[in-house]
């Protein structure tokens, strides 16, 4: 599968591994036929969009429709939901949907570091996704310093209240060239111990798959 990245991005994660990304100046201005041009003749039979944040571009659904005329079998978008109208408009076009849930409700402005709680935004989005035929993946960064179990069981909560059935992924914070220096001297590589235990406290239709790195 062929990775496309997106520059920009409205969220500051502290533990962002393409950190270079956030600014919404950053990249250069391409068409959506250019980015097009640029992966024809890869040997792929798909597209992965992430970034950034893909869907603060309003001409997504117009680069996913570009690359759908190529052929491909399969896409995917990355994202955290937090602009629901591009991403409305981006569903017809989409395969799966890897959906980035950075903390519980209460936590969320807190995690992201914006000027204005985004939940509600990102709250329609996953019910959008869950009202559509585009497979879902929630994840989750579980990262020490900044994050506890109880963060986690808040998100299972949310899943469990909006009726959310299936696989729910948790990945570990790993320090990478990517993240802010700033940021990695608090931030630190998690315990397993404590996602393990809260997984076995999660119900059996949220099925927890643990991906540690």
């Amino acid at each position: 599968m062929t990775v496309i990245f997106t520059s920009g991005c409205n969220f500051d994660c502290p533990y962002c591994q393409n950190a270079r990304l956030i600014p919404l100046d950053s990249g250069e201005m391409v068409s959506p036929e250019e980015v097009v041009r640029k992966v024809r003749g890869f040997l792929s039979e798909g597209f992965c969009i992430t970034g950034g944040e893909p869907t603060i571009h309003g001409d997504l659904p117009i680069l996913l429709q570009a690359l759908r005329n190529t052929g491909a079998s399969h896409i995917n978008l990355n994202t955290q939901g937090s602009v629901p109208n591009v991403l409305r408009a981006s569903l017809p076009l989409l395969d799966s949907i890897w959906f980035d849930l950075k903390a519980p409700p209460w936590r969320y402005q807190e995690i992201v570091r914006t000027r204005s709680d985004p939940w509600p935004r990102v709250l329609e989005s996953f019910k959008m996704l869950l009202d559509s035929d585009v497979v879902l993946w929630p994840r989750t960064t579980y990262v020490g310093g900044l994050m506890t179990q109880n963060d986690l069981r808040g998100i299972i909560e949310f899943l469990i209240d909006v009726g959310y059935e299936g696989p729910y992924h948790i990945q570990n914070y790993v320090h990478s060239d990517g993240v802010r220096s700033t940021e990695a001297s608090y931030l630190s590589r998690p315990d397993r111990s404590d996602v393990e235990a809260v997984a076995r406290e999660a119900p059996p239709h949220i099925d927890i798959h643990i991906d540690w790195r």
